[in-house]
């Protein structure tokens, strides 16, 4: 049962079979689930293609965006009247790459992409590293803001996904992160990209993040600190993975983060406006 304190009725954050670890199942399913629970607008936002890269498990193959843009745009028809569909990718930012995010927006007619950073090349394109190689890896996680931050100020991305995430690779809080997080925040501020309050950090990461003795997102200490530095703007993302994603919102958990947060419900936007770089 949805709790009256808050109403969920976007997302901009959907994942579908291609990228080799999300449920195997029909898009519709996603754009079915979507609907029993209300939603007016769902965004397809798989792990897009890494140009020269193969990256098998985590994203899908070039040479699946045809079909991708075409089944989404399908689905976008024979559901026009009764919900919002947009089709997108969740990526990553490398300065190399600006012409591929221009191809995708303006030739592949894609209409966003969002700012999801795991993985950086090490050491050319055919190889990827994550950021995150061991617990409170400080170096690892500046890489991230760095690169993080590189994409907010590019102009290609309509949000910035889970800019906390590195919070299931660390113990604890230390000046260190207190500057990390605050050089995102300002740097989203100023480009005025919402901050993604990520659901599915909590469904599914919570637990193992735990398990290896670290924090998890979405991390109250990231947006409390977001909100003092004056931040007032967000958006949910579910981040499904797969459609009973959206059957599990942690509700309980939302109004805590809220109430410790001081985040007032009313600056968590419903509905972004598709833009070109």
């Amino acid at each position: 049962m949805e709790k009256d304190f808050i109403k969920i009725e976007t997302n901009y954050h959907t994942h579908t079979e291609r990228c080799g670890h999300a449920e195997k199942v029909a898009d519709e399913e996603y754009v079915l689930r979507a609907l029993k629970h209300n939603y007016k607008i769902l965004g397809f936002s798989d792990h897009g293609a890494l140009k020269d890269c193969i990256h098998e498990g985590m994203r899908m193959k070039y040479e699946d965006i045809e079909e991708y843009i075409a089944s989404i745009n399908s689905l976008k028809e024979k559901y026009k009247d009764k919900i919002k569909i947009y089709c997108g990718f969740e990526i990553e930012y490398y300065k190399e790459n600006d012409d591929y995010y221009r191809h995708l927006l303006e030739d592949k007619k894609m209409d966003y992409l969002i700012l999801g950073q795991h993985c950086y090349y090490y050491p050319t394109p055919s190889s990827l590293q994550q950021y995150f190689r061991f617990k409170d890896d400080i170096e690892g996680i500046t890489k991230y803001k760095n690169d993080l931050c590189d994409g907010i100020k590019s102009g290609y991305f309509l949000y910035v996904c889970h800019p906390d995430l590195f919070f299931n690779y660390i113990s604890g809080t230390n000046e260190k992160i207190d500057k990390i997080i605050e050089e995102i925040v300002l740097t989203a501020i100023k480009y005025d990209l919402p901050l993604e309050i990520n659901l599915n950090g909590y469904i599914y990461n919570r637990e193992p993040a735990q398990k290896r003795g670290c924090l998890f997102y979405p991390s109250i200490y990231f947006f409390k600190k977001a909100k003092e530095l004056g931040c007032n703007k967000y958006i949910f993302g579910i981040d499904a993975h797969g459609p009973n994603t959206f059957d599990k919102i942690p509700y309980e958990y939302l109004e805590t983060f809220f109430k410790e947060t001081k985040i007032q419900k009313e600056v968590i936007l419903s509905e972004l406006e598709m833009k070109r770089r």
